[in-house]
């Protein structure tokens, strides 16, 4: 059933339950129903509406400190079906070469392997409408080029989802419910139940076997550091990296170029993970948009300055349709950096008195040479099999600052109470358990020990699909 917070006439009694789900985004939704699914009685609280409110908006907002980044109150939206409200559908799971990285050290390392995804695969292609056939190619082994697909899902989990909770006999939905409060078994680690505030004042306990936060990429570090604040090492111990190796997926644009058609029919292009590891380096995804015959002409005029020769021979080709004017746009992996942290802020609160988020994030060494790598290796292809040429903006060149008025990122939350296999570099463990304590997980793209240049929303339900299994005691795999 359906209930909301702000209109429940009878809140006082506390309302039992397997699990108690707090966030109902992607993450969320998936885990709730799959719990439902296997048995398990389940509340999933969502501290908005089932429809933009600003009041529930505000609780996003807050600073960032670092490197220019959108507004956090802009980068993600609160309300049943957190931010598939306004995605772009794109899906791909992480590479076998993401799970390959303990050459960059300890803190790259994963406590589970592709395997585990791929066991979810199928299952997560269903809850998202679409085919799980990726047909990566290598196109070209001696630079490690390959080719790489997106498949595109239109599912607003909220819009979806809404009819099976609405009938079903095992989850509940409660909106407007805000959680501000935790209560612990004395003597130990396990929550006995959790508090929830409308924007009424309305207030109701729920009590749960388990606890999962699945709040967000940011949200769930805020809670935790929040709770922690309240209930000090009852909780979970301070030493815990909570906040800590938050990553997000750069987008820029690197340049124009003239390349042969062959190029632009490869569309996303990336480097293979042997490539990557030869050269140190982090995964970046590629994409070539045709700008067409007047930025053709543009660039040949600009070739034809300073190489007359390659000019004409590039011009004959281009009144052919043989090679065309493009810009290279690019997203790429972030290295997991313990200063990139969700903190609490130190002066602003929300309207329950929780700190707002403070965001410090800046890229790393490792992250501008991922970029300029990779873009060097896809030029070097490209000019040694004869494809074409390109012309890199000045602030690569030069090292300079990446520009403010680019794209920036990609609205990829991840990290902050990231999956490792241990607790000196990690939040929760290989299933999703806050070291340390009895009953509480995390679920989301905040588990993410690296990033990968996929968009994060298939391996959010892929891992999601898998903490059901965990918690209904299917044996995840």
């Amino acid at each position: 059933m359906i209930f909301n917070l702000d209109v429940l006439t009878d809140a006082s009694a506390p309302r039992r339950y397997d699990v108690c789900v707090i966030g109902g985004g992607a993450a969320g939704i998936t885990l709730a129903k799959k719990l439902a699914d296997l048995g398990k009685t389940v509340a999933l609280c969502e501290g908005g509406s089932d429809g933009y409110e600003g009041d529930s908006q505000d609780i996003y907002a807050g600073d960032v400190v670092g490197d220019p980044y959108y507004d956090l109150d802009a980068a993600r939206l609160r309300f049943f079906g957190g931010s598939t409200n306004h995605w772009a559908g794109k899906c791909r799971s992480f590479e076998e070469a993401d799970f390959d990285r303990a050459h960059l050290g300890p803190e790259f390392e994963w406590p589970i392997g592709k395997s585990a995804f791929d066991a979810y695969l199928e299952e997560a292609g269903e809850v998202l409408n679409i085919r799980t056939s990726f047909n990566d190619e290598v196109v070209d082994e001696e630079f490690g080029i390959k080719r790489f697909v997106f498949r595109h899902s239109s599912v607003n989990f909220g819009e979806k989802f809404r009819d099976f909770f609405e009938g079903s006999d095992k989850a509940d939905l409660y909106l407007n419910a805000n959680l501000t409060a935790l209560t612990l078994q004395e003597g130990t680690r396990r929550i006995t139940s959790a508090g929830f505030t409308g924007y009424g004042d309305t207030q109701m306990e729920i009590a749960a076997d388990s606890v999962v936060f699945a709040m967000g990429g940011i949200e769930n570090s805020r809670q935790l550091l929040y709770f922690h604040r309240q209930l000090g090492d009852q909780l979970y111990d301070a030493a815990l990296p909570v906040g800590q190796y938050w990553m997000e997926h750069p987008h820029f644009n690197l340049g124009e170029a003239l390349v042969s058609r062959r190029v632009q029919e490869l569309g996303l292009i990336s480097l293979t993970g042997p490539i990557q590891k030869k050269l140190g380096i982090l995964a970046c995804g590629f994409r070539v948009d045709i700008q067409g015959g007047t930025a053709t002409r543009r660039l040949v005029k600009n070739l034809l300055c300073v190489a007359p020769n390659l000019g004409t021979h590039i011009a004959n080709l281009a009144e052919k349709n043989l090679v065309c004017g493009v810009r290279l746009k690019a997203a790429w992996e972030q290295a997991p950096a313990a200063s990139n942290a969700v903190k609490l802020h130190g002066s602003k609160v929300d309207r329950f008195g929780v700190p707002l988020s403070e965001l410090h994030w800046a890229k790393t060494d490792l992250d501008r040479l991922t970029m300029a790598k990779s873009t060097w290796q896809f030029a070097q292809y490209c000019m040694q099999r004869g494809y074409g040429r390109f012309k890199m903006q000045d602030w690569i060149m030069t090292g300079g600052d990446y520009p403010s008025n680019d794209e920036l990122a990609g609205f990829h939350h991840m990290g902050g109470t990231r999956m490792a296999k241990t607790a000196a570099l990690g939040v929760v463990d290989a299933d999703c358990k806050v070291f340390g304590t009895e009953n509480l997980y995390m679920a989301g793209s905040s588990v993410f020990t690296t990033a990968g240049h996929n968009n994060p929303t298939l391996p959010i339900v892929q891992l999601a699909l898998r903490l059901g299994d965990h918690l209904a005691g299917q044996g995840a795999q």
